[in-house]
């Protein structure tokens, strides 16, 4: 996204008028003087002013993200996109928004501000507020339900956890019946403790001796926090990537046609135009795949991503996928 004329801009309002949102993207735009070479200085200046054109004449509160998007020809547009009432309440003081803030430049204490992302970080910034998973984090202070930029508390701690009976108690009370605090922009989705997604942030003496299910991070900086998730997620699917290809290769040795399939995006495309795909395992480097499956929402999808190489799912293609039924995918075209 960095290259040649493609540009992405997003910036994320609670509430703030028009015009201080007009006077806080003048000053990005005058910051972007220092960015890059000529070309990308231009394409920021340009797409700044675009944004600054589009609010400038708006009245009211900016309860909103403001998009500003070129393609490889440097043509760009800007798209205003209303919060829901749901996004409303949440960016309003429902949770905590993680993040550099920007005031008005007139008014520094007032509550509103704006997030701003650019590039690859307003995909990324974009994509955590839309669809990321949460995590389920303990601390000195409380239990969180967390994203990168997102953060409620969910149950308060009065000090520093000391044991794991204490830990795994805690745990223990985060059950779907009493549904924890929900992050989530679409729709009400409170987060359940899985096998991956809970662990402690900060200080613990008994690390070493926890739990596979209950990790550990030292740092309490959230994004150091999201990144120890993320790590964690992708093992844990990593291994359940590994347990299909492991069925499939029992069902092949044993004569029977498999209902696992771990070879292409050739079959795997196959199957999911018959409907015969019910979760899919695959890697991130099979974006048009990743984002057809994404937008379609028909099939249970898990990315992996990163480095793959020395395990089953890097071998077997990095694609590796579950059908409804047995069925031989080569009668499908295949």
């Amino acid at each position: 996204m960095a290259e040649g004329g493609e540009l992405l801009l997003l910036i994320l309002s609670n509430g703030m008028p028009f015009s201080d949102m007009t006077a806080v993207i003048e000053k990005l735009k005058n910051s972007s003087k220092s960015i890059g070479t000529h070309k990308r200085r231009e394409l920021y200046w340009n797409a700044y002013g675009a944004m600054i054109s589009k609010v400038s004449s708006m009245e009211g509160q900016a309860h909103c993200f403001l998009l500003y998007k070129t393609n490889a020809e440097g043509e760009g547009a800007v798209e205003v996109i209303d919060l829901t009432k749901r996004q409303r309440g949440l960016v309003g003081g429902g949770i905590d928004m993680m993040g550099q803030k920007l005031k008005p430049p007139e008014d520094p204490t007032s509550k509103n501000w704006c997030m701003a992302f650019s590039e690859e970080d307003a995909q990324k910034a974009w994509d955590d507020f839309m669809s990321a998973d949460p995590c389920i984090y303990l601390t000195s202070d409380g239990v969180y339900a967390a994203t990168r930029y997102k953060r409620v508390l969910c149950k308060g701690l009065s000090g520093p956890l000391k044991t794991i009976k204490e830990v795994e108690a805690i745990v223990s009370e985060l059950k779907p019946e009493k549904p924890l605090r929900s992050v989530s922009f679409i729709g009400n989705d409170p987060p359940a403790v899985n096998g991956y997604n809970t662990f402690i942030a900060g200080p613990c003496s008994f690390a070493e001796s926890l739990p596979a299910t209950i990790g550990h991070v030292t740092s309490t900086s959230t994004g150091e926090i999201y990144d120890y998730f993320l790590q964690r997620r992708n093992s844990y699917l990593i291994d359940e990537a590994g347990k299909l290809i492991a069925q499939m290769l029992t069902d092949v040795n044993k004569g029977q046609t498999p209902i696992i399939s771990a070879s292409s995006t050739k079959e795997a495309a196959v199957a999911y135009k018959n409907a015969l795909m019910k979760r899919v395992f695959v890697h991130e480097s099979f974006k048009k795949f990743v984002d057809r499956v994404r937008a379609d929402g028909q099939v249970e999808m898990y990315v992996i991503t990163g480095d793959v190489e020395g395990t089953d799912f890097g071998k077997y293609g990095k694609i590796v996928f579950e059908l409804f039924y047995r069925a031989d995918l080569s009668n499908f075209g295949a």
